[in-house]
């Protein structure tokens, strides 16, 4: 997630989160992006602002955002893939039960099949 992703799940504009990340050594480090303009992983963000009392709870949609965005192939692959998983869950509940269980990998490796 960016920072600007940080600031609207903080409820705070992107000039807290640049001083967050400058004045607390335990503000998460970046796992992608640019220089400019680094990405952040939602896990790592979400513990630090509930541990600095600045995060009650992560909202769905915020949630799935990230998921969508963060991506490792972009947020169109997963869009696919999720509306992949939503055509198997409505048309073929039988085939989506026995799916279900597997890990993302399987999932993703299945899915064109299904």
């Amino acid at each position: 997630m960016t920072a600007a992703g940080i600031a609207r799940l903080a409820g705070v504009g992107r000039a807290a989160v640049s001083n967050w990340r400058r004045r607390h050594a335990d503000f998460p480090q970046p796992v992608g992006g640019t220089e400019t303009s680094p990405a952040f992983a939602l896990g790592e963000v979400e513990q630090w602002l509930r541990d600095q009392g600045k995060l009650a709870e992560v909202p769905l949609r915020e949630r799935v955002w990230q998921q969508l965005v963060g991506h490792p192939a972009g947020a169109a692959a997963a869009l696919r893939q999720a509306g992949a998983v939503l055509l198997l869950v409505r048309d073929r509940p039988a085939a989506w039960r026995q799916l279900r269980a597997a890990d993302d990998a399987e999932l993703t490796g299945e899915l064109p099949a299904a």
